[in-house]
């Protein structure tokens, strides 16, 4: 479980994001409407006519805090000092040697930066996007387009059940990830599914590394291997055993970055088998 947390952490750090997703989001809108960039991005802020169209701007603020600081630097030095004096009978000498404890430095306040970022649209006069520039990725692409970025996570809850218990019961899972390319991601699986039988209850879980990948925008699909903890019915007899976890979802709600599915998970391991059907709410 180390190692595949550790895979994990690495692709979600190496994700497919920045730079190379914000010009995947700029030739998305290629060929769109106008109508539709305003649909998935608001009205833009200004509209300037050119030669061939127009060209249209949005933009965004962002505030950058920077917090108070500078450096400080401690310095000593030796310092003597010598004193004499005469007294009845002769004279007295005093003789003093230490060091000097000293602070210097430079110190400057925080600041409050308000940054503003901005986007463009190159509109023919039939009002056909010819292109996009700038922070495109703060507003993403047309809902439709399967183009997916950074860090991926979701959950979902509904029934679950064992194949050593007949009845289900309320189970569920989660996975969090990061994306590799546009459509396809490396994500981290917990699963865990309750059902109940004449003996009693019974219960399975299992937490693995998978790829996910997403064939059309509102479908995905996952697999990939998971270490199973079993419990039979009664909560009797713990297992620990490798296995395998598979997964597919159809997103019946999309709003940009967020998906509200239906989603089913099945896990499988020597002598074992168990899964759950529900509603999962994902960012991705």
């Amino acid at each position: 479980m180390k190692l595949a947390g550790a895979l994990i952490a690495m692709g979600m750090v190496g994700c497919y994001t920045g730079a190379p997703a914000n010009r995947d989001v700029q030739r998305s809108w290629e060929r769109r409407t106008v109508g539709e960039i305003h649909d998935r991005w608001g009205g833009p802020r200004a509209t300037d006519p050119t030669p061939d169209g127009s060209l249209q701007t949005w933009t965004f603020d962002r505030i950058a805090l920077e917090l108070p600081g500078g450096n400080l630097e401690m310095r000593t030095r030796s310092v003597t000092a010598n004193a004499g004096a005469s007294v009845p009978g002769g004279a007295v000498g005093l003789h003093l040697q230490g060091s000097l404890l000293g602070i210097a430095g430079q110190l400057h306040p925080g600041s409050i930066t308000h940054v503003t970022h901005a986007a463009v649209a190159l509109v023919d006069p039939a009002g056909s996007i010819v292109g996009v520039d700038g922070e495109a990725l703060h507003w993403g692409p047309p809902n439709d387009a399967n183009l997916h970025w950074g860090a991926i996570l979701g959950v979902h809850v509904g029934m679950g059940g064992l194949d050593n218990a007949s009845s289900p019961l309320p189970s569920g899972g989660a996975y969090i990830g990061g994306m590799l390319n546009p459509t396809l991601g490396l994500v981290g699986t917990y699963d865990v599914a309750f059902g109940t039988g004449d003996a009693g209850s019974a219960m399975g879980m299992a937490g693995g590394l998978a790829l996910q990948w997403w064939p059309i925008n509102r479908v995905w699909l996952r697999a990939g291997p998971a270490m199973l903890l079993t419990l039979e019915p009664g909560f009797s007899d713990a297992a620990l055993k490798p296995g395998g976890t598979v997964g597919a979802s159809w997103a019946f709600v999309k709003v940009g970055v967020l998906a509200v599915d239906l989603r089913a998970d099945l896990v499988a391991g020597p002598g074992t088998t168990f899964g759950s059907v529900g509603i999962g709410v994902n960012v991705n």
